[in-house]
């Protein structure tokens, strides 16, 4: 019986898939996603209020920034699970690209946060349209340790004042350290003792209790010291009067040249917006067995930020620990989110007071331990333990982060990344392949079990013959003949790891042969895919190379090298 054709997706599911996922929603989901949405909204409220504080930012620009894409992303993205809002590794990279540009000045903060919003979104929506979903694998593991641990570092450095309860100018790393150790006698012990307590109280509801809302409970038990104990006398800051009411539509009012300074930052966060983004929502789509699109997530990030931006947000991205907490507490889908959107709604407009008695050194706990936890402790040391090179790369990568700030310290770890990448490439693993016999031809090197045929030599590449190993390649053919102890009559390339040849390997390649052929020996390929045949029938080397060169295997072309050459029976063993 024939399969009828699929359906065309309709407009709605073309336009806002996230809504078209909806069309199967039951009802007896709506009472876990309404409680999952308002713990979600609850446990996120402290940690959007430190973002804030980060920035240089009054606390309420932290609710509106998770708010919009509560609302927003939900409909384009592809994705049940993921929450996306304020992030820790984020809101550091947009306070390090705004703080120099503010120099204290809130207004100005958060002109240029928002900038810095509706700049982001547009490139990841540029990078939507041109179908660039696989761009953040640019971003490797190594890069990420490294920039998360300096990140970590930079975050935690940046709150020690809070959490001494002194002032500092400096805004350097190393310079803020110093400033630190010179004023330590200045110290605050009851703001100190109140903040080393509260980042315990952290790491103990994190280690016994991983999912209880560590931040929420801090705000509550700082909010109950501060009344008891009637901190503000003791010289403990609070947060203060927030201001009530809901965000309005405001264009973001910068001069260009601050646009121009911010471009560098937004492709920085962009990047790491989209890497965060779209790994979370394939390990969830993963566990929940379903498929997201990645270029549909780049498009519904981007959306969300730009709408952030006129609504006087900053850059947000897809958030683990509110998408974990989601799902812990039984949410199904992107109901969630709408229902975390009205219960901030409704904390903005009725609640804010309450956490007008909040100690702000509360808020320093919460961003060093979130910044704790941004160290990958085990990642590191596995990397270190196995792959010397990449912990490397890593360490590398934090000190640049340290001493040249968070992007351009990206910047330099990718580059890195993609050098040692291409000198790998330039000098892959290479091989003489030997006969097993009844097994095939392998890299086994010398062995007696290994036998090969006088006159041919079966030479494995693993890697694709592009221009900056191309001399490589061609040098080491010629050392191999050099070296065979008997006149080599075919070299047989095993071609399976041969994915691409460019102009400057092909010329290269023809050259290699038109020497080879002057010394009496034929060059052959086996296992060459179709795609690289292709490529070398449209260059100058097809005159060199005719078709009958080209086998299935390294088998038929040896047993064709035996009747030609009549050396059936001929073998010897490997030398």
């Amino acid at each position: 019986m024939n399969q009828p054709p699929p359906q065309p997706p309709s407009l709605v599911a073309r336009l806002l898939p996230g809504l078209a996922l909806l069309r199967g929603y039951r009802r007896h989901w709506l009472l876990n996603d309404s409680l999952a949405g308002l713990t979600g909204c609850l446990a996120m409220l402290p940690s959007v209020i430190a973002y804030a504080g980060l920035m240089g930012l009054p606390p309420q620009f932290g609710f509106y920034a998770a708010l919009v894409p509560l609302l927003v992303y939900p409909l384009f993205s592809t994705s049940r699970q993921v929450i996306v809002g304020p992030d820790i590794a984020i809101s550091l990279l947009v306070a390090s690209a705004i703080t120099p540009l503010a120099q204290g000045n809130m207004g100005r903060a958060a002109g240029l946060a928002a900038t810095l919003a509706v700049l982001t979104g547009l490139i990841l929506l540029l990078g939507a349209r041109a179908k660039i979903g696989g761009v953040a694998d640019f971003l490797s593991k190594p890069v990420l340790v490294g920039y998360m641990t300096g990140a970590a570092l930079i975050l935690m450095g940046s709150q020690l004042d809070k959490l001494l309860g002194i002032q500092l100018v400096h805004n350097d790393f190393f310079q803020r350290l110093a400033e630190i150790g010179s004023k330590l006698n200045q110290a605050n012990m009851p703001t100190l003792l109140l903040g080393a307590g509260l980042v315990a109280l952290c790491m103990v509801l994190h280690r016994f209790a991983p999912r209880l809302p560590a931040a929420l409970i801090v705000v509550v038990v700082a909010i109950g010291l501060t009344s008891v104990l009637d901190l503000p006398k003791r010289g403990v800051a609070l947060v203060g009067a927030i201001p009530r009411g809901l965000p309005g539509f405001s264009l973001p009012r910068v001069e260009w040249h601050d646009a121009q300074a911010l471009l560098p930052a937004a492709i920085s966060i962009a990047l790491l917006t989209y890497a965060e983004g779209i790994l979370l929502a394939r390990a969830f789509a993963a566990k929940n067995r379903y498929e997201v699109n990645a270029n549909q997530e780049l498009t519904a990030l981007g959306l969300a930020n730009v709408c952030n931006g006129f609504f006087r947000g900053f850059p947000v991205t897809g958030s683990q620990s509110r998408t974990t907490i989601s799902e812990a507490a039984g949410g199904k889908t992107q109901v969630v989110s709408f229902m975390s959107a009205a219960t901030l709604i409704v904390f903005l407009l009725f609640l804010t007071p309450v956490l007008a008695r909040l100690p702000t050194v509360a808020l320093a706990s919460i961003l060093i331990y979130g910044g704790l936890r941004l160290v990958e402790f085990d990642i590191m040391k596995r990397i270190y333990r196995y792959y010397p090179g990449s912990a490397m790369l890593a360490a590398l990568t934090t000190l640049c982060v340290l001493a040249v700030g968070v992007v351009p310290g990206i910047l330099v770890g990718v580059s890195l990344s993609l050098l040692g990448m291409i000198n790998r490439l330039s000098h892959p693993p290479d091989a003489i392949l030997s006969e097993v016999p009844g097994h095939g031809y392998h890299d086994l090197g010398p062995s007696q079990s290994a036998q090969t045929v006088p006159g041919l030599i079966a030479y494995r590449f693993y890697a694709p013959l592009l221009f900056f190993n191309a001399g490589h390649f061609v040098s080491r053919v010629r050392q191999i003949i050099a070296a065979c102890p008997t006149h080599a009559r075919w070299l047989c390339i095993d071609a399976q790891a041969i994915t691409d040849v460019d102009v400057t390997a092909a010329e290269a390649l023809q050259g290699l042969t038109h020497d080879l052929k002057k010394q009496g020996v034929a060059l052959k390929f086996a296992h060459a895919n179709p795609p690289l045949r292709q490529i070398l029938a449209r260059s100058d080397i097809a005159r060199e190379i005719p078709p009958e060169s080209f086998f299935s295997s390294v088998h038929e072309c040896v047993e064709a090298f035996k009747r030609v050459a009549g050396t059936v029976g001929g073998r010897r063993k490997a030398q």
